[in-house]
């Protein structure tokens, strides 16, 4: 197991209600994604805001997984060990579901390959 390497943070802005952000990441080095942890700025609820997440063109979660599985205190929060090529794009969509605008900031955290 390599070690920890990198936190890259993705701030989505607010996303207003019914709304979508895309975004998007590549690294200069190979990586391995172990987790995700998304936080909502202002406290909110996360429940009905769903994500995409792509490695280059394959898609992990099938066709979207709620941002609340991914809040750091969730003790299910999933481990990935998704390989992460040096180049390759990390991809993705945020779309809110919710009833008001909501803010994230998105922590891909990585280890050394």
């Amino acid at each position: 197991m390599g070690e920890f390497n990198r936190i890259r943070v993705i701030e989505t802005g607010s996303i207003s209600a019914g709304s979508h952000k895309d975004y998007e990441q590549a690294e200069e080095v190979d990586l391995v994604l172990k987790r995700i942890f998304i936080v909502e700025t202002g406290g909110n609820s996360m429940n009905n805001v769903v994500l995409t997440l792509y490695v280059g063109d394959k898609p992990y979660f099938k066709p979207n997984a709620s941002a609340a599985i991914f809040d750091p205190s969730n003790p299910l929060n999933p481990e990935l060990n998704i390989e992460v090529a040096k180049g390759v794009k990390v991809s993705g969509r945020v779309t809110n579901n919710e009833s008001a605008a909501r803010s994230l900031l998105i922590h891909l955290v990585y280890e050394e390959a």
